[in-house]
């Protein structure tokens, strides 16, 4: 009689457990992949359990830290998040399957350090993060986040002993982007453009088959790509109290190109320069347009290694012809200012409301019309001197204290940080914002140094070999730790 007691109490407790983690165990999201102190989850009125390596979280499912200790999280997109101490953390929804990505999550308290993975890559704007002040969006990125209810961020910020530097590497924001376009870093990776992006040096910019995009650059230049362009930025420095540093240089590689020079064309015109497959444009202060008609390639790069041979020449001399009856090559236009072209064996000056073509790099370019009737209105992509551009695009704020309110600052990628007050700063690599208590969202010309030298590690840096070394604080060989054991 005792042992069918004991058998039926053992089932109703296993049939409760069961009935209290059915609804978390069908919607796993991710993993616990390492905590150090306290770490507690619950979902909805369930009781609080405790979390540790390797054990499952959910959607629904609010996280939190003690005030000792850390935990990194993975998500099933492959996110790995550090959530700081004294954090309050909830995973709102996460779901990762093909044409359905979605990852919402909300931040109560305390912060974490993120790098996120293929939802944030291959959906721009599909993964947020909400806060009390603010809304964070993610386009595939490496960034911190920190809400600093009081003084406790200020404290830190002059516990660094360090000053705060102006850090950004952004050279440029697409100002307006209608379809899709992308970007290839100098890291060879590729991310998806979106209104605000920022841009860098050596990012190669491509727009697809019906889509354009108005780039704004720091010195107040603007390009427009029409539909199905690529131009690389091989070059682009902006020392406004340096005018002799000063350089531009972009290489046109394929589509059409809509062009308006600022700072850096009128401080010093030889310092803004755009290589093309077939000429090297130079400018005057200006508005001009190029295009490509077929790949416009240059059709004598096969020849390249013989050309300085008598076969090279002889072979030039009878494929010229053949060359000129085709439509393929390069259009020029300028509707304010002037170009010049630098041609192999010369130099062609065009004048405000004229237009050339360039066959190849062998040829000479010929002064025409106008373009021809199909390329006029390169694909319905604006001349970039009538979009309105926002004055705030490279502004940001001073500050010697650290108030409190939400930061974020960016290691990698794009974030925007829209605030109660609607404003939405969007932020590249080296960038940081702070919205306030009310909602005041303003970009930073500095990241706040209890950000950059956090000692908290980032979620990719607690691997194996570290873990023994690491203590509740993120410092590293220091002596044995002490344990917080209470639960949130």
């Amino acid at each position: 009689m005792e042992s069918k007691t004991t058998f039926f109490r053992n089932l109703l407790m296993a049939s409760l457990l069961l009935t209290s983690f059915s609804s978390v165990a069908a919607t796993a999201v991710g993993e616990v992949a390492f905590s150090r102190g306290v770490l507690t989850g619950q979902v909805g009125n369930d009781a609080p359990r405790i979390l540790g390596k390797g054990l499952p979280l959910h959607n629904g499912e609010t996280l939190n830290t003690g005030s000792t200790g850390f935990a990194v999280i993975k998500l099933e997109d492959g996110t790995r998040m550090t959530l700081r101490p004294d954090t309050s953390f909830k995973i709102v929804n996460v779901d990762a399957r093909e044409g359905k990505e979605n990852a919402f999550l909300r931040l109560f308290r305390g912060g974490f350090r993120a790098l996120t993975g293929f939802i944030s890559k291959s959906k721009p704007d599909a993964f947020r993060v909400s806060t009390s002040v603010a809304t964070i969006g993610i386009r595939g990125t490496d960034f911190d986040a920190r809400l600093c209810e009081n003084t406790e961020c200020d404290a830190e910020n002059k516990a660094t002993g360090k000053k705060a530097q102006q850090e950004s590497k952004v050279i440029g924001r697409v100002a307006l982007l209608r379809g899709k376009g992308s970007a290839v870093g100098s890291d060879d990776k590729s991310r998806p453009l979106t209104t605000g992006a920022a841009v860098y040096e050596q990012d190669q910019l491509q727009t697809g088959i019906k889509s354009f995009a108005v780039i704004a650059f720091n010195d107040k230049s603007r390009v427009t790509m029409s539909p199905g362009t690529a131009f690389k930025i091989q070059e682009h420095r902006f020392k406004p109290e340096v005018p002799d540093e000063n350089n531009a240089f972009f290489r046109f590689l394929r589509g059409g190109l809509r062009f308006v020079t600022g700072a850096i064309g009128k401080l010093n015109r030889s310092s803004f320069r755009v290589a093309t497959p077939t000429a090297t444009i130079g400018i005057r202060g200006t508005g001009f347009d190029l295009a490509c008609e077929g790949e416009c390639v240059d059709n004598s790069a096969a020849l390249n290694p013989l050309r300085d041979t008598m076969i090279s020449k002889l072979l030039n001399y009878f494929l010229k012809p053949v060359y000129a009856i085709t439509g393929s090559g390069m259009y020029a236009r300028v509707w304010d200012g002037a170009i010049e072209f630098q041609y192999q064996g010369g130099k062609l000056l065009l004048e405000n409301g004229k237009a050339a073509f360039l066959k190849n790099g062998y040829s000479k370019p010929v002064i025409i019309p106008d373009f021809p009737v199909h390329l006029q209105n390169m694909g319905g992509a604006p001349r970039p001197d009538k979009i309105t551009v926002d004055d705030d695009l490279f502004s940001g704020a001073d500050q010697q204290e650290m108030k409190p309110g939400l930061y974020v600052n960016v290691r990698d990628g794009d974030v925007a940080v829209r605030g109660l007050d609607g404003n939405t700063v969007n932020l590249g690599k080296g960038e940081a914002s702070l919205s306030a208590l009310n909602g005041a969202t303003v970009r930073l010309n500095f990241v706040p140094p209890f950000q950059k030298f956090d000692k908290v590690p980032v979620p990719d840096s607690v691997t194996p070999r570290m873990r023994k070394m690491i203590n509740l604080f993120g410092d590293l060989g220091q002596q044995k730790e002490t344990f917080e054991c209470r639960l949130q």
